[in-house]
């Protein structure tokens, strides 16, 4: 769980206890005023959430497993899954897209058409994956995480019936983004100029990928702060995608993930 001013981890142990650390790390929005201005808050945002998501999930493993995941290995897992995401993601769909639409005569229909082999590619391979016990469990929990910050804005005691009788989705999660990253990437790559050069059109989406991610995260940060029609049409979007990443917790779930945000918050004494 991750605070402005910090992050923490809770990890249910073999034996059944919880463990639980606290890093104080500043975010580096809070230490660079520079990079909350619009455009710019996005890209920092993510490489931030990124950092902090990779460590704690190799910090997770070292206390689950008892064995300790070397750096490089870690990075390198990193790396090979950015590649592996931009080329199915990004470049894959674009390929196919030009196999039956001319980018060059129109453009607007071949974005459109990659974004929807884009959302047929992402939606398949979440519908494949979270039929794992290990990903099912994950999602799991990343429902647990949703209702305890939920609780908290609420105001509320971050107590275990609290928490499970929060909504499982939130208007700022990740895979929200990741939906507004398919919408804001079908406007913005249609307008790259000579689509009708192949290798140009594929390595312009990966290129443009930072402008594409910083607009979707402005869009998230907006529909989450109004209650406009069109916000609401965004949450709801947004939602419908994460019905794929976010399941119902249990209780025992919902106790780590308190937990985690006290510990973030700095309200308890963490273990």
């Amino acid at each position: 769980m991750k605070a402005p001013w910090a992050w923490a981890l809770a990890v249910r142990l073999p034996d059944g206890r919880i463990h639980v650390e606290r890093h104080e790390e500043r975010a580096l929005t809070e230490r660079y005023p520079w990079t909350r201005l619009p455009l710019l808050r996005g890209v920092v945002a993510l490489f931030d959430a990124l950092s902090v998501s990779y460590r704690a999930l190799a910090r997770s493993a070292e206390l689950a497993g008892g064995e300790e995941v070397p750096r490089g290995a870690l990075w390198g897992t990193v790396a090979v899954s950015l590649l592996v995401g931009i080329a199915l993601f990004i470049v894959f769909p674009g390929f196919l897209a030009g196999l039956f639409v001319d980018a060059a005569r129109h453009p607007a229909l071949y974005n459109l058409l990659a974004g929807l082999l884009k959302v047929g590619i992402l939606v398949g391979y979440l519908l494949f994956i979270r039929r794992m016990p290990e990903i099912r469990r994950f999602f799991m929990y990343h429902g647990a995480e949703h209702k305890a910050i939920h609780a908290y804005e609420k105001g509320l005691p971050l107590t275990v019936e609290n928490v499970l009788a929060q909504p499982r989705f939130h208007p700022r999660c990740g895979t929200t983004f990741i939906a507004f990253v398919i919408v804001v990437s079908v406007l913005v790559y249609s307008l790259i100029p000579a689509p009708e050069v192949l290798w140009w059109r594929l390595l312009a989406r990966v290129l443009f990928l930072p402008l594409v991610a910083a607009l979707a995260y402005e869009l998230l940060y907006f529909s989450a702060r109004h209650q406009d029609p069109f916000s609401r049409l965004l949450r709801e979007l947004g939602f419908r995608f994460q019905a794929l990443t976010v399941a119902e917790p249990t209780p025992e779930m919902v106790e780590v993930a308190i937990r985690s945000t006290e510990a973030a918050l700095g309200e308890r004494v963490v273990a």
